[in-house]
Formats: structure tokens, C-alpha cells, sequence
């Protein structure tokens, strides 16, 4: 039919569309891979593609990531685009390296990582924390050791050159402090307008500003002054001017900092006080008086045995959660409101504490609050906060009012577990790690996710495998099975592409890393780090050192013909040695390997169950060309595949299969 007057004709052609539809076509493509066929099609769509296709792609598959805008760094949206997807499928994979940071093996050294007292060993308790910079590919980790501060600087170099790595330290015996009383406590890695800086709090109750660039190391900036419970102000308060002598012997329990427009804004939690410090962008005076204090004595403490634990930057700063403890509502926070803070406790989903049968009798872990971003475009709001506690679980819950998203998570396998650190990568999933040894879980949160790495694979007929160990969910119905092809004309995906999106094939899982510590065999995890949501490595602050765990598929033939790293934001050398003088070594860790279940907290969580096997880390191995195609779609990296999985009459099918539809392709 001819168009009438006045109206357009239809589009005869694809490309014909309007940019708006073209672009919304685009962002609904769900892997990498399509994605780029749809650019190599014509030079029309290559341009949009390039233009805009990979933004969308990664705005709208990893939406609770905070990814840096590629203007100001040396990458592009594409290769965002195809790191994150490589990360993905680490993750979902089990893909992950270890290696430990310890005191070298000298006197000098064994004195470091090892303290007396009474006659007791004892390893000090490292607190890390890390920055990556995309516009530079610079990345600073720091950790407490003791009354000593570690750092390394890494920066990425040209593609075929290793990484610039230098390391330095503070020698704590050198500016007269002593082991025990003056460890720290809190470190935080700020930047500033002379570049990177580090807060560092301690236990003696000295709160500092030093430089952390390599060429300053070390160098003090400020003192952030602290007032004593006597000398505490009312809610709310400005304090203009604070004396130097009247330093609080409390100590410096926690550090957080949050960077607003034009300013950073640093909470320091002391025992009985929440101090605010603005870094605004004048010159930093040697001494740095808060701009605002709540006393929690004066305020919230009923007993005096109450104390505060943990001040944690919510809401883009205007909210602050605190983890409290001797009182029976340990998680509270506070808001700023037009006549200053205020303090609530956080609310309580009743049917969410029926349900798993919750007791809050007081008992947080103290250090494990985490803030969870379901949308990183919502410039740092949220109100959900992930917290550990001494019955074992992990509750999500929103603090100011009871909301759907309320859910508590538990290993499956060992209930009772603490979680005493908590990090989390936006709502895809969060890592735990408390005092039963070095031992690492990864939970996923368990919302529709908008991405899955197996999307990109081939179809298959069959389950996917291995049989998963789920001990409290039921396998899902088998609704046509053998249904061997994706329809996408009639929306419906083939039996091993529906099913690999199913909790039930995605258990959580753990490492074992204490075997391979055998210095430190009484070992626990305090703390976590990463440098930045896109960074496919982060760290663990473990007693008596670091270890960095790193994102790392095996290669299906040894030696490997190319590098497994993240090809855009991995560092290629991230095995090098511990610099010089560093007073550190390094050693790669042999984990063992065991899925925990579905990872959501069950009131039948404690009875008797049979135990899922451990897997160990065997390396990389030659498998036989007939397999190859089972081993891509494995449930887990080839660290952990078993040849029984691979040579199971199920798993030959699916090769067999595999191999007609090669055969059968025109």
C-alpha cells in the first residue's frame, strides 16, 4: 500500500529504522558476542555500535557496577564491555588465583609479623584498603601491619611490558611506636589536592593524614584531632577549635570516606564518638579539627558496657550506619536532617525475622557492615546495608524502613560460621570471610542477574553438570527435555541454556587457603579491599599478612600460549616478587575448592547432611579433543574439572552433538 499524504513511508530496510528504535534493539542484545556481530554487519552499524552500542550494552548488563566514564581514562566502552564480560565468567566459573603477602623469612622480620605478649605469639591483625585509578592504570594498596603501614604502587604499562611496582613502608619503631598499643586499627586510601593520601587510625588514638604518592611516602599532612568523652560536645555541634592535649585514649576503631562534588568527608569511629572531618579543597592545615561530633554516650548508650564498633558512609553521606555493640539493637544509624544528625535505629522486617526464626540479642560482627548499590547510576543513594552476624548469617536489609530486598544469606554447609569482613560488587554478589581460618565464599545475592557468560555458549540438549550438592532446594522441573536449540522467534531457550540460569545449577562456593599457609596455620580474615569495581583482583587483610586474589582462568594446555589475565585492567605480573627492602615475600596458595549450597539462610540449616567433595586445584592439563567442547561448558574452570565429568556418558553426548552441528553447517 502507497503511503497517503503527509505520511512516511515504512522502512524497507534494518538500517532503515530510526536511531531511538535501532539503539533499544541494541541494548536488549544479551552477550558481548552478538553484540559485535551486529557492528561487523555494515559500516552503519559499526559506527552506532561504536558510538553507543557498547555503553548501552554495559549500563544495561551490569547496571550495580560503578564503571568509570572512558573520557577520563585510557579505555574505551568496548573494552569495558569485554572486561566485564571476562570477569563474569570468572566469577560464575570459579576462576580465581591466590597468593600471599607475608613478613620475609628473617628475624627481623619474624619480629613483624609475629608479637609477644605474656609469653604468647601473636600475629597482628592487617587492615587493607586499595585505589585504582583507571586515567592512569595506577593501583595503591596499603595494609596495617603492626605499628607499620605497607604499601605498593603498580601501574600497568604498554601491552608486552610489565607492570611499574614499587614498594614502601613506615617503620613504626622509627617514630616511637610500640607493638600492641599503637598497631593500627583503620586505613583508608583518600585522595586529595596534592594527590593520594592515607588516614590512618590507631589504637593509641592518633588519627593522621600522611602522603601516600611514592615520591612522599610517609609524609605527615595532618593530625585530625579528637575530643575526649569529657570534652564531647552536644549533638550535632560545630567544633571550631579543639586542643592538641586533649587527644581521646580511645581508640580509632574504624575510617570511612566518602567523596562529594567538592569535598571528601571522613567518619572516625572511636568508642564512644562519631567524628566528621571535611577535606575540602583549601590547603590541609597541620592540624584538622572535626566539623561535627555525636556523642553516642550522651545520646544512645544506656549501658557501659555499650560501645561503637563501626561508622560506615551510606546515602552519599547523608546517612551513617554504625555497628554497636552490648545493646540489644546493635545496628542503628545516623541522618542528617536540617538541624543536624539524628539518630534511629534501623528498621525491622518482622516477617523476615519469623521466617528464619532471627534473634537480634546484640551479637553483630563489628566490622562487616557493607553498603549494597542495586543501580550505580544512582550517584552513591541507598539505604540497604549487608551485615555479619555471630549466628552465622548475613542479613541484607534496608535501614530506614522494611523493604522487599530484605533477605539473609548462611553457608549451607557450615551455618555457624561468622562472617567478621564483608565486600560487596554492587548487587551481583559479595564476598565473606570471618574466623575459621582463611577461608574466602562468594555469595551471589540472588536477584534476576542481566548478565550470564553461559548465554554466549552453544546450546546444548542436556543438563548442565556436574550434578550440583544442593542440600535444602529441589532440582527444577525437566519441562522438555531434550529440547536442543535456542527459539528465539517463539522466546523460548534450549534445555542447557534455561536450566544454567537456575539457582539450582549456580551454588555459592568457598576456598580453603589455610593448608597452604603453613606459618600461619592459626590465621583469620579481618578485612577486604579492592581498588575499584572494575578491577578483577582485590585483597584480604589476614592475621600476620595480605593475601591478593586474582581473577584467573586455567589454560586447557601447559605452558599457556597467552596471557589469562584481564586483557584490559589486569596486571600481567602480578606473581613478580616483593620489592626490595619491602621486608615482604610473596608464594602462590593452593586452594581447595567445595560449593556451599544456594547460599539463602533455612531455618533446617543445622541438620545432618552429606557433605559436598573438595576440589582440589590441579593446574593446567592437556585434555583430549573430544572433551574439549564439555570442558567450555563446565560448571567450573579447569582447575576443578574432574575427567569423570568430562567423560560421562551424558557429557560425551553433548561433545557428540556438538560435533554433528559442526558436521552439518552448510
Amino acid at each position: 500500500m502507497e503511503p497517503t499524504a503527509g505520511e512516511e513511508a515504512a522502512p524497507k530496510k534494518f538500517t532503515d529504522l530510526p536511531t531511538e528504535i535501532l539503539l533499544i534493539i541494541i541494548a536488549n542484545l544479551e552477550t558481548a558476542r552478538d553484540l559485535r556481530a551486529v557492528a561487523l554487519s555494515n559500516r552503519a552499524f559499526h559506527r552506532l555500535v561504536r558510538e553507543d552500542g557498547w555503553r548501552l550494552f554495559v549500563k544495561a548488563r551490569f547496571p550495580s557496577l560503578s564503571v568509570p566514564n572512558p573520557a577520563l581514562g585510557r579505555h574505551d566502552w568496548q573494552q569495558l564491555a569485554d572486561s566485564l564480560t571476562w570477569q563474569s565468567r570468572c566469577w560464575d566459573r570459579r576462576a580465581l588465583q591466590f597468593q600471599a603477602l607475608v613478613p620475609s623469612n628473617t628475624p627481623t622480620s619474624q619480629a613483624q609479623g609475629r608479637r609477644y605478649q605474656g609469653g604468647n605469639q601473636r600475629l597482628f591483625h592487617s587492615v587493607v584498603d586499595a585505589h585504582f585509578d583507571p586515567e592512569t592504570q595506577q593501583e595503591l594498596v596499603v595494609w596495617g601491619a603492626g605499628e607499620d603501614i605497607i604499601a605498593r604502587h603498580r601501574e600497568r604499562s604498554s601491552k608486552g611490558e610489565a607492570s611499574k611496582s614499587s614498594w614502601h613502608r613506615i617503620d613504626g619503631k622509627e617514630f616511637g611506636f610500640k607493638v600492641g598499643h599503637d598497631d593500627v586499627n583503620a586505613i583508608k586510601v583518600v585522595k586529595h589536592q596534592t594527590g593520594r593520601a592515607i588516614i590512618s587510625g590507631r589504637h593509641n588514638g592518633k588519627l593522621s593524614l600522611l602522603s601516600a604518592e611514592p615520591d612522599s611516602f610517609g609524609e605527615h599532612l595532618s593530625d585530625f584531632l579528637l575530643a575526649s568523652a569529657s570534652e564531647s560536645q552536644s549533638e550535632s555541634q560545630s567544633l571550631q577549635t579543639i586542643d592538641q592535649s586533649i587527644y581521646s585514649v580511645s581508640s580509632v576503631n574504624s575510617v570511612d570516606v566518602v567523596h562529594n562534588t567538592n569535598s571528601t568527608l571522613v567518619a572516625a569511629a572511636t568508642k564512644n564518638s562519631v567524628l566528621i572531618y571535611d577535606l575540602g579543597e583549601d590547603e590541609i592545615s597541620p592540624e584538622t579539627a572535626p566539623s561535627t561530633l555525636y556523642n553516642l554516650q550522651e545520646n544512645v548508650f544506656t549501658s557501659e558496657t555499650s560501645r561503637l564498633s563501626r561508622a560506615k558512609w551510606m546515602d552519599h553521606g547523608e546517612t551513617l550506619a554504625l555497628a554497636l555493640g552490648g545493646t540489644p539493637n546493635p545496628l542503628r544509624y545516623l541522618a542528617v536532617t536540617p538541624n543536624g544528625w539524628t539518630h534511629h535505629t534501623a528498621a525491622k522486617n518482622v516477617d523476615i525475622a519469623a521466617q528464619f526464626e532471627l534473634k537480634d540479642n546484640g551479637n553483630l560482627c563489628p566490622n562487616s557492615l557493607e553498603p549494597v548499590y542495586r543501580h550505580a547510576q544512582s550517584s552513591g543513594k541507598t539505604s540497604l546495608i549487608l551485615s555479619g552476624w555471630r549466628d552465622g548469617t548475613c542479613r541484607l536489609q534496608d535501614l530506614r524502613t522494611p523493604s522487599p530486598f530484605d533477605t539473609v544469606y548462611q553457608d549451607n554447609i557450615d551455618p555457624w560460621t561468622d562472617a567478621e569482613a564483608l565486600m560487596s560488587y554492587g548487587a551481583e554478589r559479595f564476598i565473606a570471610g570471618g574466623g575459621d581460618g582463611v577461608t574466602v565464599k562468594i555469595f551471589d545475592f540472588r536477584w534476576t542477574k542481566s548478565y550470564y557468560h553461559t548465554s554466549g555458549l552453544s546450546c546444548q540438549g542436556g543438563l548442565p553438570f556436574p550434578q550440583p550438592s544442593q542440600a535444602f532446594i529441589k532440582q527444577p522441573t525437566q519441562k522438555l527435555f531434550g529440547r536442543t536449540e535456542c527459539n528465539f522467534r517463539h522466546q523460548s531457550l534450549c534445555h542447557w541454556h534455561e536450566f544454567s540460569k537456575s539457582i539450582y545449577f549456580r551454588p555459592n562456593a568457598k576456598y580453603f587457603l589455610s593448608r597452604s599457609l603453613s606459618t600461619l596455620k592459626n590465621s583469620s580474615i579481618w578485612s577486604f579491599a579492592r581498588g575499584s569495581d572494575i578491577s578483577p583482583n582485590f585483597y584480604i587483610g589476614i592475621s600476620g599478612g595480605v593475601i591478593e586474589a586474582n581473577l584467573e582462568p586455567c589454560p586447557n594446555r601447559y605452558p599457556p600460549e597467552c596471557a589469562t589475565i584481564d586483557p584490559n585492567f589486569g596486571f600481567k605480573d602480578w606473581r613478580g616478587r616483593a620489592g626490595e627492602g619491602s621486608g615482604y615475600s610473596n608464594r602462590m596458595l593452593s586452594p581447595m575448592l567445595m560449593e556451599i549450597g544456594d547460599g539463602l539462610a533455612f531455618t533446617g540449616n543445622d541438620r545432618p547432611i552429606r557433605l559436598p567433595r573438595v576440589l582440589e586445584c590441579t593446574g593446567p592439563r592437556d585434555f583430549p579433543p573430544e572433551t574439549i567442547e564439555a570442558s567450555k561448558h563446565h560448571r567450573l574452570d579447569i582447575n576443578y574439572q574432574n575427567g569423570k565429568d568430562l567423560t560421562s556418558l551424558a557429557t560425551l553426548a553433548l561433545a557428540q552433538w556438538s560435533r554433528e552441528r559442526v558436521r552439518m553447517r552448510p
